[in-house]
Formats: C-alpha cells, sequence, structure tokens
C-alpha cells in the first residue's frame, strides 16, 4: 500500500519562533505563554535547529519565551543567528536590561539585520501596571537602550486599561523609536480568567480609528504592513466593506494560516501552528528529529487542515468555546 505524502505548500515557514525558554520574571494578566516553569531549551540542539532554518531559507527568525534574557546563553543564541544572515528579532519584557546589558547586546549586534521589541503597555507606568507591572522600569531601560544603535520596536497590548490612551504611545517615543505594533487582546486562558481587561468591537474599532487617523503625522514604515493593512480596513471610511469582509472571513475560518506561513517552537523543541491554541496545534517534536521532517508530517498536515482555527476550542471558565458554536455548521461539510 503507497504511503500518504504530507508535504507542505511550502519547503519551510517564512517565520519561525522559537520559545527559548519558559521561564518568565511577570506574570502578565493577558499572557498566552502562560511561562512558568522556567525550563530552558538546550543550546546545542538550539544552535543546529537555527543552522537547519538557514539553510531551509526561512526567512524570519523571533527569540521569543518566556523571558528570553533569562536564556543563560541568550548572547550566544543571538549571535550565532546573526552569523546565519537570518533576520532577527527578539521579544523581551525589557526589565533585564542595565547599562552594562545594554552594551553587551548592543555589541553582540553590530550592524546586523536585528530589532530588538520591548513590550509596554502605556508609557504611563500607573496604567501599564494594570496589566504587565514593572512600568517605570521597562522606561527606564528604553532610555539606556535608545543611547545605543539597536533598532528597537514597542509591542502595546489593548485592553480596557488602555484603550483610550495607547496610541500616546507614539508621541511619547517617536523619533527616538521609529516602529510600534498594537495587538488586539486574545482569547486566551488566562484572559478568560480576567474578562475585565477585554475590549468591545465597538471600542476596538474606535481604537484602530484613532490610531489610524493619529499616525497620519508621522512617516508611513512607523507600523509593519500587517499592522497598515489592519489599519486600512478599521480606518477608513471607503474600506468599511474590507473590514466587514475581514470579519466574515475571520469567522468563515478562511483567514486563518495556522501551521503554513508560521510555527512556534517552544522550549522542549515541540513545533506548533499557533502561539494561542498551543495544546491544539502540535505538529511534532524535533529534539531528535528534523525540522523539515515534523514540517512534511502528518501531525503538521492535520493541523493545517483543521476545519476551523484552532484557538476556537479554547474553553472559557464556563467551559463553552467557540468551537461548540461551530459543530452543527462544521457536522455538514
Amino acid at each position: 500500500m503507497a504511503q500518504l505524502v504530507y508535504k507542505a505548500p511550502l519547503k519551510a515557514p517564512l517565520t519561525v519562533s522559537l520559545w527559548v525558554t519558559e521561564g518568565c520574571n511577570l506574570t502578565c494578566r493577558y499572557c498566552y505563554a502562560e511561562a512558568g516553569t522556567g525550563a530552558y531549551a538546550d543550546t546545542s540542539r538550539l544552535l543546529h535547529l537555527i543552522d537547519e532554518l538557514a539553510e531551509l531559507e526561512v526567512f524570519d527568525l523571533t527569540i521569543a519565551g518566556g523571558e528570553p534574557f533569562l536564556h543563560p546563553d541568550i548572547y550566544h543564541v543571538i549571535d550565532h543567528a546573526l552569523s546565519r544572515d537570518l533576520q532577527l528579532g527578539v521579544l523581551t519584557n525589557g526589565t533585564l536590561f542595565d547599562q552594562d546589558t545594554c552594551q553587551r547586546l548592543a555589541g553582540a549586534v553590530g550592524d546586523r539585520k536585528f530589532i530588538l521589541q520591548v513590550s509596554l503597555d502605556s508609557a504611563d507606568p500607573a496604567i501599564n501596571d494594570l496589566t504587565r507591572g514593572h512600568g517605570q522600569k521597562v522606561l527606564d531601560a528604553l532610555g539606556l537602550l535608545m543611547e545605543t544603535d539597536i533598532e528597537l520596536q514597542i509591542s502595546c497590548v489593548l485592553s480596557r486599561h488602555n484603550i483610550e490612551s495607547a496610541h500616546l504611545l507614539l508621541d511619547h517615543f517617536y523619533p527616538r523609536i521609529k516602529r510600534f505594533h498594537f495587538l488586539n487582546i486574545q482569547r486566551t486562558r488566562r484572559t478568560l480568567e480576567n474578562p475585565e481587561l477585554l475590549v468591545g468591537d465597538d471600542e476596538a474599532h474606535s481604537f484602530w480609528e484613532r490610531l489610524h487617523h493619529h499616525s497620519q503625522n508621522f512617516p508611513d514604515d512607523l507600523f509593519l504592513p500587517s499592522l497598515r493593512i489592519m489599519m486600512r480596513s478599521y480606518g477608513e471610511e471607503e474600506c468599511h466593506e474590507s473590514h466587514r469582509l475581514h470579519q466574515q472571513a475571520t469567522f468563515d475560518c478562511s483567514s486563518c494560516s495556522v501551521g503554513l506561513t508560521k510555527v512556534e517552537i517552544d522550549a522542549g523543541f515541540n513545533v506548533l501552528g499557533c502561539d494561542i491554541a498551543k495544546d491544539f496545534s502540535l505538529m511534532g517534536n524535533i529534539r531528535h528529529s528534523s525540522f523539515e521532517e515534523v514540517w512534511h508530517s502528518a501531525k503538521a498536515h492535520k493541523v493545517r487542515n483543521m476545519p476551523f482555527p484552532p484557538c476556537y476550542q479554547i474553553e472559557g471558565p464556563d467551559g463553552k468555546s467557540l468551537a461548540d458554536q461551530l459543530k452543527p455548521e462544521y457536522q455538514t461539510r
């Protein structure tokens, strides 16, 4: 009997996110990673994996966690990724930087392709601390980082606490920081346990409209292309139809690219199609297998061909999930 072929549409994902540690020194109230075990990814396997990804011509590599700067060999890992000419980004909560660590990172990066994304929900520490904590420490670290040549980006998660003022991050940091990323709060186990953080559709729409108009005072490349598309669909009156189509595509489950163009690899070397629904998107483990083998595996094929996005299976405190609402629809397919 012929063996089934589960070859992926692409020879490798366009982007890969490596969670080098599950440990974190913060407990953000909406965090989808839910770090806490303190496990570190084995350094030798990490370095070999980076070589694999470079040979497969992965375009973009992100190092995340947990808090990646808790990993004892993080600077070695960063240097190795940059030596393979990968476009590299590191996501950090920014609380572990002082004068020495800022200079050490700047020395490791040099003039290579690198961006450091620092999470901050408000330039007002009191507002930031309602969701993340240690706001003043992050602001102090950003002050030190801005004295280096490291390219910086601020990432802000929208919640009920900052939805009216998050756009003011642009005024506070530009032009010392020229890249900003805003994210709608995600449907995760932790946010479902903190429903007071959740933002309604009307509030979200108002924010994106406000950000769109406010950003007209700044250069066009202030945001990533994906964020500019979202702003266009929310923020321009003539594009309200595209916003409606985007919402419909999401409900019809035709806009999820889980396991197709991006994957997550956790500290235990599990390959996941989605960082939010990691319990429902396991594609395989590469601790003792090659990435390419898992990428073209039957498990990966199953994840890529789910009838609806895996995040729909996340249950709220009431034990219900979005998938429960969709079951009748998908039983007819």
